[in-house]
């Protein structure tokens, strides 16, 4: 019997029609373009896919892949989720996060092959996010040379980046690892003026590592915020700015203290990581 793939509605005339219907399928794709990085460790592959909708229209798919993970990975896996494997994590976090409005990477497909409670592989399929990263994004339209954008529309979207990881939070989600390269901007929904939808604008990718605290869930949230203003070029985004945006954090979720006192927080943080970036 083979290892079927579990698939989203809508996408199986898809990948139907691309010959992605099992386990089996996916392993042996290789249409596509490797997305290799630095450090990734070969039982984990990443590629980008091209393929075609039912009305004939391109569409861009995301495909990890991940084949006999080592005893060290399959031991924090079993720590974060028992039954799930690698790519079952990243599902199972997609679509949470799609049932609670927070705009992601859209889960297309997953299948796993387990043996009791080890993982022998996994993949996962995910949808495209608009626009591009922060971390692209923030230095080529709001360097200190730039000027395309003024006051009152960097207000918006400083505005509308805390309002989204303010909802992001308040759904009860962390995602330890909320730098800028992981959230990315839709420029057409950015640039479509004010008002509550501000936040629709972004989007976040890599959803490996989210999940819901049980205890110590400021120290989570702390580290998410770190992180993100870690990973914001200074010479980009102002002091004042970076301030503005725990202020509209905390108007939206509050739940963890005072604009001052995450400010605190968040300070002592990045001042640890700056050290041990430093020695690194």
């Amino acid at each position: 019997m083979p290892d079927l793939l579990h698939v989203s509605d809508g996408y199986e005339p898809m990948l139907n029609s691309a010959g992605l219907r099992t386990l089996a399928d996916v392993f042996a794709w290789t249409d596509g373009q490797r997305l290799d990085k630095p450090g990734l460790e070969n039982w984990r592959q990443r590629w980008r896919l091209q393929l075609t909708d039912e009305a004939g229209r391109p569409r861009t798919l995301y495909l990890k892949r991940f084949d006999s993970p080592p005893l060290r990975r399959q031991w924090e896996r079993w720590r974060q989720a028992r039954r799930l494997s690698t790519a079952g994590i990243e599902w199972r976090n997609a679509r949470e996060l799609e049932r609670a409005g927070i705009r992601a990477a859209p889960p297309v497909a997953f299948g796993e092959r387990m043996i009791g409670p080890f993982e022998q592989r996994s993949a996962i399929l995910l949808g495209e996010a608009p626009g591009e990263s922060l971390e692209k994004w923030v230095p080529a339209h709001l360097g200190a040379d730039r000027r395309e954008f003024d006051a009152a529309s960097r207000r918006r979207l400083v505005e509308g980046l805390a309002r989204f990881v303010a909802r992001f939070h308040a759904a009860g989600f962390v995602h330890r690892d909320l730098y800028l390269c992981h959230i990315f901007i839709d420029p057409a929904r950015a640039s479509a003026g004010a008002g509550q939808s501000a936040d629709r604008a972004f989007c976040l990718i890599d959803l490996q590592r989210v999940f819901r605290p049980k205890w110590r869930k400021r120290r989570w949230v702390v580290k998410d915020l770190a992180a993100l203003d870690f990973s914001t070029p200074a010479a980009c985004v102002s002091r004042w700015e970076r301030l503005r945006f725990l202020c509209r954090y905390v108007r939206h979720f509050d739940r963890f203290g005072s604009a001052r006192l995450l400010a605190g927080k968040v300070a002592a943080r990045n001042r640890r990581m700056a050290r041990r970036h430093a020695k690194a």
